[in-house]
């Protein structure tokens, strides 16, 4: 093959694009902030969900005789005591 040709042939193929380190690292930075953003938003949602279950909990024994108190007490105690701290962990308050 003649040298023009061996030329010509590596003109036409374009070198692979190559990622830049302050892009990727852009990248990531970005997506480390959705990955926040989403843990403090399911986070006070987890804080809002045992406030209601409190609340409700509360409201509804003042309000109406419940047959089975301790069963309630004992269920809404878990549920309330389980979703404050998994959503104060993941809003990074503890």
């Amino acid at each position: 093959m003649s040298e023009r040709r061996r030329k010509a042939k590596a003109k036409v193929q374009p070198a692979p694009p190559m990622i830049q380190p302050a892009a990727a690292e852009e990248k990531s930075d970005k997506s480390r902030e959705v990955r926040n953003a989403r843990r403090n938003s399911f986070g006070s949602y987890l804080l809002d969900v045992s406030k209601f279950v409190l609340t409700g909990v509360v409201i509804t024994s003042l309000f109406d005789d419940i047959g089975e108190k301790v069963l309630i007490y004992v269920l809404s105690i878990i549920i309330v005591a389980s979703t404050l701290l998994l959503g104060l962990r993941l809003i990074n308050k503890m």
